[in-house]
């Protein structure tokens, strides 16, 4: 009785005991956020630049392209950006506070995203100038 208590304690054991699987790797959200915005977003349509609510016709062509992006940030330039002050024509980012749905440009704009395998958009505040506002963009890759 008591060798059948021994094994039945190990078998117990053994199958309480989570497989460790050495190939499974923890996702690091930084590094998924990075992955799904590098790509070349084009501006998704006539109204997807808006302006403190009214659409800006004059961003129609825009395409941001994100590269080199990993968890501590990347790149970006731009083609067809009317305003270096809304979309430079290129520039660095980061993580801001490590929230993965908040990135800061070099120029110091804090830009909220939200980004799928298909969809980015964008919202940030420009201070000073002609496009002086609140900006929302909807890009499609």
């Amino acid at each position: 009785m008591r060798y059948y208590s021994i094994l039945v304690f190990i078998v117990s054991f053994f199958l309480s005991c989570k497989s460790i699987d050495p190939d499974s790797q923890i996702i690091d959200p930084l590094e998924l956020q990075a992955g799904l915005l590098d790509g070349t977003w084009k501006l998704k349509d006539l109204s997807s630049a808006v302006k403190d609510g009214n659409i800006e016709e004059s961003f129609l062509g825009l395409e941001l392209i994100i590269y080199g992006s990993t968890k501590i940030g990347g790149n970006f330039s731009t083609v067809n950006s009317t305003d270096e002050n809304v979309w430079p024509q290129k520039g660095t980012w980061a993580f801001y506070n490590e929230d993965p749905n908040k990135i800061l440009r070099d120029d110091s704009v804090l830009i909220t995203v939200s980004v799928s395998d298909t969809i980015l958009t964008s919202s940030f505040t420009v201070i000073g100038g002609l496009k002086e506002g609140n900006w929302e963009f909807s890009f499609v890759k």
